[in-house]
């Protein structure tokens, strides 16, 4: 029986090579499978987690629209008469409306502070849609990375195959012992297991993905795998003013210290509480002994009510205010010296796994393929037995696992990479921070 040729049992490892040197190449998209922004946007969208926090921005509008508006009047009745004593005749009755003012300004300073909520609220929002577009991506390199994974078991499963047949082929002809077919078999099945457990991995990595998207569970998806070209990543200088320019969380630090301020003007202005002022119309009868019977009179009558701020000036709201306008202001600082670091450490990581890529590729991956042709040529010519060939498959196959572990990784530091300077979501427009109205007092 004839051997099978070396052009054909090399096949499965030349197609194998080229399934993971390419990783980074940028392919053509495809019109079915959606690309990473095509998710990105269909979760912000459709997202059912963020769908529900959207409603908290309603509830802010409504107390806006709350804020500014002032105490209703107040319709004031009251009567007295003698019917149940000496029944003379002697009555007093008054109908009068009073009504409160604001007289520092307190629903201007109310509707300020209610505003900042409103632009608290949409940043939030902004904040949970760059985490989702980080988590969106996050799941989707990882999809990409167990595809590759299956792909290169399969290939290696080919290749198993082929020396399967091989082994058969040269026992056949005597030249090999039962044995070294067993090995084949016992080879072919732990590939054929290991992919399956990759295919399983595979279908939890989709559930997840089709979770944060809105879509059902079991749902199948096929994304786009088309990756970023190598070289396309801007320094890290650029992603940090990004970042400070964008980063939703940012924003809500500075608007914290802005709301801190509408805080303190609100309490301000609160020190002088509302004065009352109420009009009313009296009439009465009052029955004299011994004296002729008396007419009714009636009266109009004028009210003013002032609180005088002698024991409760709001200096503790105050007080708590201006603290927490020095925490909100240590916040930013902090925050923007965080987001920094993150951007070049995260930027530094990312360089390296992309040159510890290039060296898997231009080095690593092609010596183990060519070593692998070697073996398989000199097992051919019963010039080296089969646990040799076994042992440098397997060397091969734990080279390209070691080289997509390193994928994974870059393609997760890139995910994180972006994500931190609000790549994903820059084109969402974030909440201008709103200018408080100017304090009386100028403080």
């Amino acid at each position: 029986m004839s051997l099978l040729p070396l052009s054909d049992l090399l096949r499965p490892f030349a197609i194998a090579l080229l399934v993971v040197l390419s990783p980074l190449a940028v392919a053509a998209p495809s019109n079915a499978a959606p690309t990473l922004t095509a998710l990105i946007d269909e979760a912000i969208r459709d997202n059912k987690d963020l769908q529900a926090a959207r409603h908290a921005v309603d509830g802010a509008r409504a107390r806006l629209q709350q804020a500014g508006l002032g105490p209703n009047p107040r319709l004031e009745l009251s009567g007295r008469n003698d019917t149940l004593f000496s029944n003379d005749g002697e009555y007093a009755v008054s109908v009068g409306f009073s009504q409160e003012f604001p007289i520092a300004g307190r629903l201007v300073r109310q509707q300020d502070v209610a505003r900042v909520d409103v632009a608290l609220a949409l940043a939030e929002i902004a904040q949970a849609e760059r985490t989702l577009a980080g988590d969106i991506a996050t799941a989707y390199y990882r999809l990409v990375v167990v595809d590759r994974q299956i792909q290169a078991q399969g290939q290696l499963i080919g290749v198993d195959s082929a020396l399967l047949r091989l082994t058969r082929d040269r026992l056949h002809a005597a030249e090999v012992s039962e044995t070294d077919v067993t090995t084949a078999q016992l080879e072919l099945r732990r590939a054929t297991a290991q992919r399956a457990l990759l295919q399983t991995q595979r279908a939890t990595q989709v559930a997840e993905l089709n979770q944060r998207l809105g879509r059902p569970g079991d749902e199948p998806l096929n994304i786009d795998e088309t990756l970023p070209a190598p070289g396309a990543l801007p320094d890290a200088v650029t992603l940090q003013r990004q970042a400070l320019a964008v980063r939703p969380d940012l924003r809500t630090a500075y608007l914290n210290a802005d709301r801190a301020r509408a805080e303190q003007a609100l309490a301000r202005a609160e020190r002088w509480e509302d004065w009352t002022v109420g009009v009313g119309v009296e009439q009465d009868r009052l029955v004299l002994d011994g004296a002729p019977s008396q007419q009714a009179s009636r009266a109009i009558g004028v009210s003013l009510s002032i609180p005088l701020p002698l024991r409760n000036n709001r200096q503790g709201r105050i007080a708590e205010a201006l603290s927490a306008g020095a925490q909100a202001n240590a916040g930013v600082q902090a925050l923007s010296f965080s987001i920094g670091n993150e951007i070049t450490r995260r930027h530094a990581e990312v360089t390296r796994l992309a040159q510890s890529l290039a060296d898997y590729q231009r080095d690593l991956l092609p010596d183990a393929a060519h070593n692998v042709a070697l073996v398989q040529q000199a097992y051919r010519q019963g010039l080296a037995p089969i646990f040799t060939v076994i042992q440098t498959q397997r060397q091969q196959a734990e080279v390209t696992q070691a080289y997509l572990d390193v994928l994974d990784r870059y393609l997760q530091g890139l995910a994180a990479l972006h994500t931190a300077a609000a790549t994903y979501t820059q084109h969402v427009a974030l909440p201008d921070v709103p200018t408080p109205t100017p304090d009386p007092e100028g403080k």
